[in-house]
Formats: C-alpha cells, sequence, structure tokens
C-alpha cells in the first residue's frame, strides 16, 4: 500500500448533500467545480472565481482508526515521506516515556515508547518540541522545564531500525536565568544543523542557538541569535522553523514579529522583520511559523489568522490571508498552520470549530499566490476527546501526510 498518494477523491464527501446532482471529480471536488481551458485544469473555490492550479494529492483519508498514546501529546512532526511520526508526550513519573515514534510498516503506524533520558533532572519533563530530519534518521526533542525551567534537548539517531540516544544532553551556553531552552526546535533536512529557541532567556527577551551536529561527534556550537527591532521584543525563539536547505531560520516572537535570519559564508545574520498588514488591526504576527524547503514561502499565525509572506531576491513581502474555511463552524480561528517543502501545500486547524471539535484544512497554491481550499475539512474518527482541542499537527514535507493530536488521541490521514 502507498500510504502517501491516496486520491483525494477517497475523502468523504462532506459536500454531496450540497451538490447532489453533481459527480465527484479532481482532489475531492465536483464537477460543478472544475473546468479546462486548453490543458489547464481550473479550480472554482469560492463563488465566481475561477482559479488554475495544479492537481496535487494531498492527505484525505483517514489512515486506520485512533492512535492511542501514553500520556498528553504536546508536539508533533514528521519525515519527508511521512513514513516516520515523533510525538513528543508529557511524561508523569522518572523513568515514564516522553517520547512516542511511530513507523510506517505496510501501510499502518507501528508505535514504540522511548522513555526519559538518564540525565532528566525533575519527574515531569514538559516537552517543548521535536524535529525530524528528511531521512527520519536523526531526531532532536526538547525539554522546556528540565533543571527547574533551565531546559535541555536530547539527539536520537535510528539505525537498522533502533533509535538510540546519543551522547548527554544539550543546554544553551550563556543561557541567562530559567530561559526554558528547547521549547522549540528544529532540524533542517539533512539533519547536521539544530536551532534551539530559549523563549525567556535573559528575563523573556528570548535567544536561538544554532548547533552543528553529526553522528558519534558532540554538537558543536555556531551562534547564539537575538532580534534586532524597533519596538521592545518579546520571547524572541517562541516557535523556529530551518528551511530544508539549512540556509534560512524563520523565529516567531510573542511582540507581534516573525524574524528571518540567513546563513551566507557561515555567518548569520537577520534579513527581515516581518509583520503583519496594516489592515489586520489587533492581528498579534508571532505564534506558529512553518518555512518551505528553499526559505522562500512562510506561513505565519496571527490569531485569528494565518498569513503566508514571500521572498523574491532577498526581499520579504505579504502574499494572501490564508481563506477562511468555506466548512468551517463557528469562529474560524487558525492556530497552527504548516507548509510543505515545496510550498504548494499547506494544513491549517482551529480548535474552537463545530463547539471545539475542531478541524484541519489544506489548502494548495495556485497561480499568482492564490492559495485555495482543497476539499473539505479533515476530523478524526473513533475518538473519544473531540472537545479537548488539538495539542499537536505536522505535515511531511511532501505534503502527502497530516498527522494531529487531540491530547492523548492521534490521527493520520494520508
Amino acid at each position: 500500500m502507498s500510504f502517501g498518494n491516496v486520491p483525494r477523491d477517497l475523502c468523504v464527501t462532506s459536500l454531496a448533500s450540497l451538490r447532489s446532482t453533481a459527480s465527484k471529480s479532481t482532489n475531492g471536488l465536483f464537477s460543478a467545480d472544475i473546468r479546462t481551458v486548453g490543458a489547464l485544469v481550473q479550480y472554482q473555490r469560492s463563488p465566481g472565481v475561477w482559479v488554475t492550479a495544479e492537481s496535487l494529492t494531498v492527505p484525505a483519508t483517514q489512515l486506520g482508526n485512533v492512535y492511542t498514546l501514553s500520556s498528553n501529546a504536546y508536539a508533533l512532526s514528521l519525515s519527508l515521506d511521512g513514513s516516520i511520526l515523533a510525538v513528543g508526550i508529557q511524561a508523569l513519573a522518572v523513568g515514564d516515556s516522553f517520547l512516542s515514534i511511530l513507523t510506517n510498516t505496510a501501510g499502518f503506524y507501528t508505535q514504540q515508547s522511548i522513555p526519559n533520558p538518564p540525565d532528566t533532572v525533575g519527574a515531569n519533563p514538559n516537552l517543548g518540541f521535536t524535529s525530524l530530519s528528511d531521512s527520519g534518521i536523526v531526531l532532536a526533542v526538547g525539554s522546556q522545564t528540565d533543571n527547574n525551567q533551565i531546559g535541555a534537548v536530547w539527539l536520537y539517531y535510528r539505525l537498522a531500525g533502533t533509535w538510540t540516544l546519543q551522547g548527554t544532553k544539550i543546554t544553551g551556553p550563556g543561557e541567562i536565568g530559567a530561559g526554558r531552552f528547547g521549547n522549540s526546535v528544529s532540524l533542517n533536512g539533512a539533519g547536521n544543523l539544530l536551532a534551539v529557541a530559549c523563549y525567556l532567556d535573559n528575563n523573556n527577551t528570548g535567544s536561538v542557538y544554532i548547533f552543528n551536529i553529526s553522528y558519534l561527534a558532540a554538537p558543536v556550537f555556531v551562534t547564539k541569535l537575538t532580534g534586532i527591532s524597533i519596538n521592545p521584543i518579546f520571547s524572541f525563539g517562541f516557535i523556529i522553523n530551518f528551511s530544508a536547505d539549512g540556509s534560512t531560520l524563520a523565529i516567531s516572537t510573542q511582540s507581534d514579529s516573525v524574524f528571518i535570519f540567513t546563513n551566507v559564508q557561515g555567518l548569520w545574520t537577520q534579513q527581515a522583520e516581518l509583520v503583519a498588514p496594516a489592515e489586520y488591526i489587533g492581528a498579534s504576527l508571532g505564534g506558529n511559523v512553518s518555512i518551505s524547503g528553499d526559505g522562500n514561502i512562510l506561513v505565519a499565525q496571527a490569531l485569528p489568522f494565518s498569513f503566508v509572506y514571500y521572498r523574491t531576491l532577498g526581499s520579504w513581502s505579504i502574499g494572501n490571508l490564508l481563506p477562511i474555511p468555506y466548512d468551517s463552524v463557528g469562529y474560524p480561528t487558525q492556530n497552527i498552520s504548516n507548509i510543505s517543502q515545496d510550498g504548494n501545500t499547506i494544513i491549517t486547524n482551529s480548535d474552537p470549530d463545530n463547539n471545539n471539535v475542531g478541524a484541519s484544512w489544506i489548502y494548495t497554491q495556485g497561480p499568482l499566490r492564490t492559495w485555495i481550499q482543497n476539499g473539505p475539512k479533515l476530523v478524526g474518527s473513533g475518538g473519544t476527546l473531540s472537545n479537548q482541542g488539538f495539542s499537536g499537527l505536522a505535515l511531511s514535507g511532501n505534503g502527502k501526510v497530516a498527522a494531529f493530536a487531540e491530547i492523548t488521541e492521534l490521527f493520520v490521514f494520508v
């Protein structure tokens, strides 16, 4: 079974009641939604608006029923092809699992629990994030509350199907106070570059650390980043995300901005500070951030919206507000948004949708930076905690696999 290549046609046709006479066609749409002009396929995703877009295979069908975790999920990450899924979870006592790794075997995932590393300090590691390399061989895991909230990061390597902890924990050189080092972590695609956020460092100013890493060698500290802005910066390093090529790092804050840093001949410098468009008064940019593989497209959270930004010849510009889902129920908050490496697919979720049941949506990019909802919302089936809200969301680098967690229940779509 090719779990990452299920056609969009296999999704539940929740629109059937609205288009009872239409027949399904490309990507889960209906014939009334599609027309062709020469060799181009055009999709009508909202009344009266036709756009041309590449026909993309995107997650649409739930794989299995529901996967149950041993404790509350905190963060999810997927490998490039979606065959490896890492879930950071909250350990309740010394020796408990603080990490669950799922491996796709014959079309379904099998779970492996990883216990607390032996050098954790404190009985209840509260994980910040997980990050996988493209191959799914290298894994970084952060615990922002280790050692009285100083925080730490651990590296794991997968060899012959076995996950092995490498060395001792990584901490932040020069961290000032209880900075919560490891509240967010990010690996580049090759898995040889690690960024670690420390968002409460130096009286909540925040910082981000970069390390060179390699198997059986101690991590090599490269630099510590802080942002330059005309306004005070709070919690620099709230969420971070490397481009796959490792040349660009997106860094969110809790002070209404996202910073872009680039690596030029080994020197990391600030390229831009992004803010929400002026017309969206009250939109606080700086929650979740996700960047494409080449670092040229970025999606950033600005509750209740998500915005997409573009880089051309080193200059950043605002692209679009990610459209409000046509099938959302209630207040349409977009909590987390992730983008595929090719920059053509975005997944977003909403905790409060449909009286807190929650849902996720897939968007694909058409021409002229046009983002269009690709089929109806994704809602996990078989679970019992649908009113508890999302505790993690991930999209594989190739955009073919999506996963989200609701406390201890995990759902995967392909």
